[in-house]
């Protein structure tokens, strides 16, 4: 992992959530202990080293596996499921405060939900609404920890998405794919970046929505529709797998294989997309190619948007540490800079105060 968090800053991230894909209860029991040792590992070389320690590890973004089982994408269909008995299923498929597992932990290391930013899942399958409410609402659970839920790998009709987004959701995952597409007639999830007067009405606001604009997830002019429709709502991802940087060649994605060549990544023996392995410099590049938006703007939306998506742009308190903002420049914020070039090209990358990347 820190070599991930060493190599992520040469293409100017400062920070990032790891992602899972759809998973078995073993592997999530397994990661996502892994991943808490590594963040508290990272906080305690920069405590006691004053050293780089690369890219800021946050918690986890579990994508999956509470799909539509036709939305699945490059996810592993033995895995799919739907949250049936709402927050009780999310906790027991994941492992969290797991005491009737049969693995051995050590101290504090199993499963916890502070160890998670997002959810992804689909808001139409059974359970999910009451799972939705439980993960971001903590104080109807008593849980005492908000995760950001995201709609996405799902079926859901624009009513659906209403639905979502009164109960908590507040982000559709890498918009376009793995969703119904935008009708005249049935709008889909899409709809809800337009609808800022309904969702007023029920006393929501629109939904954050993450585009990955690599030129083959989203045609450019889906990217500039979407927006132009919701410019502030705009979160860039890669949904960069773990091959990102090997070259072409078969790799591993969980437990499956996929195949790259040059930008495009799929499924081996299959045309499905199967993440990106294009960095997020590249994504920026793009985006702001695609929109027409300015320098400024297409940044905002790879760092205060996504800052905000997490709540994170703000002082809080996470897992018994006081977490300072991320994601603006200001005082008592974290010292993360990137310096560009004119053509958005990473000169140096600063985290934490100290250089990681030039």
């Amino acid at each position: 992992i820190f070599q991930v968090t060493t190599s992520l800053c040469q293409s100017g991230v400062t920070s990032f959530c790891p992602t899972m894909v759809s998973s078995s209860r073993h592997t999530y029991r397994r990661v996502l202990p892994l991943m808490r040792r590594a963040r508290k590992e990272q906080q305690l070389r920069l405590q006691q080293h004053n050293t780089n320690v690369g890219a800021n590890i946050l918690g986890m973004h579990l994508e999956g596996p509470f799909f539509d089982l036709e939305k699945r994408g490059a996810h592993d269909e033995r895995h799919i499921l739907a949250p049936s008995k709402g927050i009780d299923t999310v906790s027991e498929v994941y492992g969290l405060n797991d005491n009737g597992s049969d693995m051995t932990y050590e101290d504090d290391s199993s499963p916890m939900l502070e160890n998670i930013d997002i959810i992804t899942l689909a808001p139409e399958l059974d359970g999910a609404l009451d799972a939705i409410k439980s993960l971001t609402q903590p104080s109807a659970s008593g849980r005492g920890h908000n995760v950001t839920v995201s709609c996405g790998h799902t079926g859901a009709n624009y009513e659906e998405g209403l639905q979502a987004i009164s109960h908590g959701a507040t982000l559709l995952t890498h918009l376009f794919n793995a969703m119904n597409p935008f009708h005249h007639r049935k709008p889909g999830l899409v709809g809800l970046l337009s609808s800022k007067s309904k969702l007023a009405s029920m006393g929501c606001q629109r939904p954050y929505f993450s585009l990955i604009v690599d030129g083959i997830h989203v045609h450019e002019s889906a990217v500039s529709m979407a927006y132009n429709s919701h410019p502030s709502g705009c979160v860039l991802v890669t949904d960069a797998m773990s091959a990102m940087g090997l070259g072409d060649g078969t790799h591993a994605l969980g437990d499956m294989n996929v195949c790259i060549s040059g930008d495009r990544a799929t499924l081996t023996g299959t045309d499905t997309l199967a993440g990106s392995v294009v960095s997020m410099d590249k994504c920026v590049r793009r985006f702001q190619k695609f929109t027409g938006c300015s320098i400024g703007e297409a940044l905002l939306c790879a760092s205060l948007h996504p800052a905000h998506v997490l709540n994170r742009s703000v002082m809080r308190e996470r897992d018994g540490v006081i977490e300072p903002p991320i994601g603006v420049l200001e005082i008592h914020a974290k010292a993360d800079i990137v310096l560009l070039t004119e053509d958005l090209k990473v000169i140096g990358t600063w985290v934490n105060g100290r250089n990681a990347y030039d």
